[in-house]
């Protein structure tokens, strides 16, 4: 019988996710996962069901032997695009994507001049050289005067 471990690293890099989120879409603890992946533990069937339940399109010949295609052929409508790379799941694609999109309208947000802003000391010379954000993620942003 032919190890398993090798067809799971494969599934693991056509989602396009890490091992946690792996495990964490097919119902999986990440301990579990990580065992598994590093050799310690061989998958149960129960992680095989697991794999083939989230994943319809994965050939279950395919994973338990190695024989054939990773995933099922394609249905008569789909034929047009057959050798075309196969992307993951939307579903599972979703789940990595970026907030970039969202970050963005946060900044857009927050860089609208504001009318109604008094200066703290009225008759002040002072002049704002920086404004630093800091983050609770630990990440923060510098934003320079234009001077």
């Amino acid at each position: 019988m032919t190890d398993l471990l090798p067809r799971i690293k494969e599934l693991l890099t056509w989602t396009g996710g890490g091992p946690a989120a792996f495990a964490d879409a097919i119902g999986l603890s990440r301990p579990v996962m990580s065992h598994i992946l590093a050799g310690r533990n061989k998958p149960s069937l129960e992680v095989v069901q697991k794999i083939l339940a989230r994943f319809p399109e994965v050939q279950a010949h395919w994973l338990l032997l190695g024989n054939g295609q990773m995933l099922t052929s394609l249905e008569n409508s789909e034929q047009e695009n057959f050798g075309q790379i196969v992307s993951p799941p939307e579903a599972l694609s979703k789940m990595f994507a970026d907030t970039a999109g969202e970050s963005a309208k946060t900044m857009a947000a927050a860089s609208e001049p504001k009318q109604d802003v008094q200066p703290v000391i009225s008759g002040s010379q002072k002049k704002v050289k920086q404004v630093l954000l800091m983050y609770d993620d630990g990440t923060f942003e510098s934003i320079n005067s234009p001077d």
